[in-house]
């Protein structure tokens, strides 16, 4: 078979039909296996598992060692430094090993579980595709690179390099990320900077305490309350105070405290905006003798709509209406590896997963049906991109 050749879809659409079981199976092990972002050794095993099923699929390994999280993996069947389609997955997930959130259950069409939908269900959709690409004997006709990432939970905070170097030869790019609620697949997103408030005062006994005590707690509460105030004064941007750490008991006027906090803008435009309110919140202290800083900890840019990313949509639309779905178009506030190639100009399509809810919740839950679905629909896109790539690399040549 070729990538024209009518049968092709068929052929791939009975192989997911009929490993169905398995690949439900092989959800569930992943999703069993704890990969919270600092776990390294457990993300590494994640690895380990995709390897053992698609390893032999490709003739180049590149493998980047990571320290503190798990390794980076590059899977290719083109030569290092040629062009190429890439897909995306991260393997990490938010639960640590010690959350009582550790096993999955069927539920009708749910399966609940760890990570289930982020995104243990996009990788067991990103394997069953290859394997259903490779049985079809079509694999090799597609120039295709799989990023296999350890840290995208935590913002890529190791792995963005990789990505900013993959952009600059990618000829368009797909990413596992759950799909929208109605089978909608992303096509833009919103920038973030994760960020640290961290503010000081003075430690004190309550007991010996005057009316000038220089508590970093309330400080911070002030800052908490001026930093949500920001929300509304830019179109289409959402600041939010997350964690709240600070003091050593009720009896002690705490010196320390800090926050993390999360911006996000749809217009790169207002990025600096953004920061500049940020940092004269900062900048003025609310109560006497205190101070605070604000400490940058990871930034993902704005990923704009594009003609290329267009184009790409388009073709994915084709790969779902061949086997009878349809897809539509979402723009997500929230980010993922997308927005290094989306804003990096490269054609991108996020939200080629199946449809999840309940994420990074103890509630979160896959559909089953859908994961055939969309296992079917990724590897009729990627043939679909082969055959037009051209026409997309073209449209985004003046990236």
């Amino acid at each position: 078979m070729t990538l024209r050749d009518p049968n092709t879809a068929l052929a791939m659409v009975g192989f997911i039909d009929e490993h169905a079981d398995e690949q439900l199976q092989y959800l569930i092990a992943l999703s069993q296996q704890n990969s919270y972002s600092w776990n390294k050794a457990g993300t590494d095993q994640v690895a380990a598992m995709v390897l053992e099923r698609i390893g032999t699929a490709f003739r180049f390994h590149r493998v980047v060692e990571q320290a503190e999280v798990g390794d980076l993996h590059l899977l290719s069947n083109v030569p290092p430094g040629e062009k190429s389609i890439l897909v995306l997955a991260h393997m990490d997930t938010v639960f640590p090993p010690e959350h009582p959130f550790r096993e999955c259950w069927v539920d009708g069409d749910e399966l609940h579980g760890p990570g289930t939908g982020d995104m243990k269900g996009g990788i067991a959709t990103l394997v069953y595709a290859i394997l259903a690409l490779q049985d079809a004997c079509v694999l090799d006709d597609v120039p295709l690179t799989v990023v296999l990432v350890g840290d995208e939970e935590v913002g890529a905070v190791t792995s963005r390099p990789i990505h900013e170097e993959e952009a600059g030869r990618a000829l368009a790019c797909l990413v596992v990320e759950g799909a929208g609620a109605n089978g909608e697949v992303v096509v833009s997103r919103y920038g973030k900077i994760g960020g640290r408030l961290e503010c000081t005062g003075k430690d004190q006994h309550v007991g010996t305490l005057n009316q000038d005590k220089a508590s970093a707690v309330l400080e911070l509460a002030h800052k908490t309350i001026r930093i949500e105030g920001l929300n509304g004064n830019l179109p289409d941007t959402r600041l939010n105070v997350g964690k709240v750490e600070g003091g050593l008991g009720p009896a002690t006027v705490p010196a320390f405290a800090s926050a993390l906090v999360d911006i996000r803008w749809k217009d790169q435009a207002h990025r600096d905006v953004l920061v500049d309110m940020v940092e004269q919140v900062v900048s003025q202290p609310d109560i006497p003798a205190c101070s605070s800083r604000f400490q940058l900890l990871n930034e993902r840019p704005a990923w704009p709509l594009t003609q290329g990313t267009r184009m790409l949509a388009d073709l994915v639309k084709a790969a779902g209406a061949k086997l009878g779905q349809q897809i539509g178009e979402q723009h997500r506030a929230a980010c993922s590896d997308s927005n290094f190639y989306g804003a990096a100009g490269v054609p991108t399509v996020d939200g080629l997963g199946p449809y999840c809810e309940g994420y990074h919740t103890a509630e979160e839950f896959v559909k089953i049906s859908t994961i055939k679905e969309r296992t079917g629909l990724l590897a009729n896109s990627l043939l679909k991109v082969a055959d037009g790539i051209s026409r997309i690399s073209s449209s985004a040549g003046g990236r």
